[in-house]
C-alpha cells in the first residue's frame, strides 16, 4: 500500500476511535449525573430509615439489658435507697446507698454493650420501594442492607423525683437515664446514632412528712 495511503488510513482509524470515545465518555457523565442525582435524593430518606430503626432497637436493647441486671441483683428500692425515720415516724433522711448504685450502674453499662453488640443488623435492612418515597411502595422491593459498624460511648446517671400521690404520701422514683451510640455502616458512609432512655428501676409510695432536703439524691450520684 503507498505510504499516502497508510497515512490515510491510520487518521480514520483515529478518528474512529475518538468517534466512540466521546459518546462512551458522554454516556458515562450523564450516568454520573444521574447517580448523583439519586443519591441526594434518596441518602436522606435511607439515613433517616436507618436511623429510626436503629433507635428503636437500641431503646428495646437498653430496656432489655435493665431488666436483667435487676433480675440478676435482685434489686429492689432498699438496695437503692435507705429512708431513715425518727422515733415518731417522721421520715428524717432519704440517702443513696451509693456503693452498690455504682457497682450496679457499672453492670448495667457493660450489659448495655453487649446488648448492643448483638443487634441483628437484618432488622435494619430498609426496602428500596421505601427508599422511593411512594406510600404504595413502602416495604416492597430488595432492602438496602445496612449493618451495626461499631458501638460508641456509653453513659448512665441517675435521676431521682418525688411526686405527690396522696395526702402526706410522696412516690419516689429512682429512674436510670442511659445515653448511648452507635454508628452505622451505610452504602458509602458511616451514620452516628443516638439514643437517650430513662428507665425506672425503683420506686416506692413514702408515708408521712418527708423532708424538704433529700440528702445525696441529685442528677449522677453514684
Amino acid at each position: 500500500m503507498p505510504v499516502k495511503l497508510k497515512r490515510l488510513a491510520f487518521y480514520l482509524r483515529q478518528g474512529g476511535a475518538v468517534t466512540v470515545a466521546i459518546p462512551a465518555l458522554a454516556a458515562l457523565l450523564v450516568s454520573g449525573l444521574l447517580l448523583h442525582v439519586v443519591n441526594g435524593r434518596l441518602r436522606p430518606v435511607l439515613e433517616a430509615a436507618a436511623s429510626g430503626q436503629a433507635t428503636s432497637l437500641m431503646t428495646q436493647a437498653i430496656a432489655i439489658a435493665v431488666d436483667n441486671c435487676l433480675q440478676e441483683n435482685s434489686m429492689g428500692y432498699g438496695d437503692f435507697v435507705t429512708i431513715e425515720k425518727d422515733a415518731a415516724g417522721k421520715v428524717t433522711s432519704i440517702t443513696s446507698n451509693t456503693a452498690s448504685n455504682s457497682r450496679f450502674k457499672r453492670q448495667v453499662v457493660e450489659a448495655v454493650t453487649r446488648q448492643l453488640n448483638t443487634l441483628d443488623s437484618g432488622a435494619l435492612g430498609v426496602p428500596l420501594g421505601t427508599l422511593s418515597g411512594q406510600a404504595l411502595l413502602s416495604g416492597m422491593g430488595p432492602p438496602v442492607r445496612v449493618r451495626v459498624d461499631s458501638v460508641g460511648e456509653i453513659t448512665a446517671d441517675y435521676v431521682n423525683s418525688f411526686t405527690a400521690a396522696g395526702v402526706n404520701q410522696t412516690l419516689h422514683r429512682v429512674c436510670l437515664e442511659i445515653t448511648a451510640t452507635i454508628y452505622l455502616f451505610l452504602p458509602g458512609e458511616v451514620l452516628p446514632v443516638s439514643v437517650s432512655s430513662s428507665v425506672c428501676v425503683a420506686e416506692t409510695v413514702i408515708v408521712g412528712e418527708t423532708p424538704d432536703t433529700y440528702l445525696n439524691l441529685e442528677k449522677g450520684n453514684g
